[in-house]
């Protein structure tokens, strides 16, 4: 009889929240405090795609930022390979982030215009100390990794196309042989063709690499296409979580289901009405009491005002936050 031990995830996150003080314009106000992350649990395990999915303004990326703390979190854990970030000292979180990197929405404006592609993709590995005949070896190695000639290294990034900078910003993510990438938002300002391009390569890495991603993004149709797993996220709290193919043939907050019913479907024409949610978004300064969705559910009762929705069991692996799931 052999036994079967689970693989401890890669990334486990409990209790995030991140708040920002902000001044208030009235003289001798309180400041507000603006609850951009409020309570955030999730898990990555190694080798796997985490879809981190919601409206604009819900928290994404200032979770995606906590995550490698380039924001510190104001409470909340964070452990990465069984070792907690939120607490681990500068030297020490220097040499962690060897192993966690990160991908930008902009990939222009997160390169130097005046450095070259090789000092680019280089620069994680001058900063720890490699020598410069090795550097000048792993960036050839990245470029024809991601798909670019070796003539690219000499060039300026402002000589390249959206989607080739995207190429250059992942070869820099992978020079020092990471085990968790962080994407955020990084195929929203590429033309559809190019967002295939780039996805595919992302896709093929973390086949040949064992790569983790957490993907940030709006587009449902990209995180289908790309996530094993995936997390619906509204005004700073997570209100449904589970296996992509669970998610979407089986919503079940109504928040999912209202962004999933404004997905085009080819070839399905009229084949399903679009869920409009009344209202604006709440300001994550001043949140609804109870469930943070409420004021634009279509389901909102009493209780929803009064109390925060529980966690709750759908199906295998599949979460979410609703009084009447």
């Amino acid at each position: 009889m052999t036994s079967t031990i689970a693989t401890p995830p890669l990334l486990e996150v409990r209790d995030l929240r991140k708040h920002f003080a902000v001044d208030s314009s009235g003289f001798g106000q309180p400041r507000k405090v603006v609850r951009a992350v409020d309570g955030v649990s999730l898990h990555v395990n190694p080798g796997e795609t985490l879809g981190l999915v919601g409206e604009s303004g819900c928290g994404k990326s200032t979770t995606g930022r906590c995550l490698v703390r380039l924001l510190d979190p104001t409470s909340g854990s964070v452990r990465f390979q069984g070792k907690e970030l939120t607490t681990l000292p500068s030297n020490e979180l220097r040499a962690m982030r060897q192993h966690m990197q990160f991908i930008f929405q902009d990939p222009f404006s997160s390169m130097n215009p005046r450095m070259r592609v090789r000092d680019i993709i280089g620069e994680p590995l001058r900063n720890f100390g490699t020598p410069r005949d090795v550097i000048d070896k792993r960036v050839a190695e990245l470029l024809e990794r991601v798909s670019l000639r070796p003539d690219a290294a000499a060039r300026y990034p402002h000589e390249f196309s959206g989607g080739q900078r995207q190429r250059i910003v992942v070869a820099r993510a992978l020079a020092l042989n990471p085990k968790l990438i962080i994407c955020d938002e990084p195929v929203s300002a590429l033309d559809v063709s190019v967002q295939a391009q780039v996805i595919n390569l992302l896709r093929d890495l973390q086949r040949d690499l064992g790569l983790a991603y957490v993907f940030i993004s709006h587009d449902l149709s990209v995180v289908r296409y790309i996530s094993h797993r995936v997390a619906v996220m509204y005004l700073g709290h997570i209100v449904e979580t589970g296996p992509r193919e669970s998610v979407f043939s089986t919503p079940t907050h109504p928040y999912t289901r209202a962004l999933l019913s404004a997905v085009p479907e080819v070839g399905k024409r009229n084949s399903k009405t679009i869920q409009v949610l009344k209202g604006e978004i709440p300001s994550p300064s001043a949140p609804p009491s109870g469930c943070t969705f409420r004021t634009r559910c279509p389901m909102a009762q009493p209780i929803c005002a009064e109390q925060a929705p529980p966690v709750k069991t759908v199906g295998a692996g599949h979460q979410a936050a609703c009084h009447f799931v």
